[in-house]
């Protein structure tokens, strides 16, 4: 599927409310599944200072964990 200009515009505007969002947001909570953490996602949104506390699934790595609370993220791990 081919992806227009104006895709690609608005997909940038999303990312800019996104930013503004968290800007003026007193505390930001990302959740996220722990397959997609690892993966370079492009146009990333928000980088780790900007994020106080990341929920996911219980398959994200030790490694990764402690990756990410060096960041000074809290992290929270959703067992199931």
């Amino acid at each position: 599927e081919s992806r227009g200009l104006g895709d690609v515009y608005k997909r940038q505007e999303l990312i800019g409310l996104s930013r503004v969002m968290a800007e003026v947001a007193r505390e930001v909570i990302v959740m996220v599944e722990s397959d997609k953490i690892a993966k370079k996602i492009p146009n990333l949104e928000l980088g780790w200072p900007q994020i106080h506390t990341l929920i996911t699934d219980d398959g994200l790595s030790q490694e990764m964990q402690s990756a990410i609370t060096a960041q000074g993220v809290n992290l929270v791990i959703a067992y199931g």
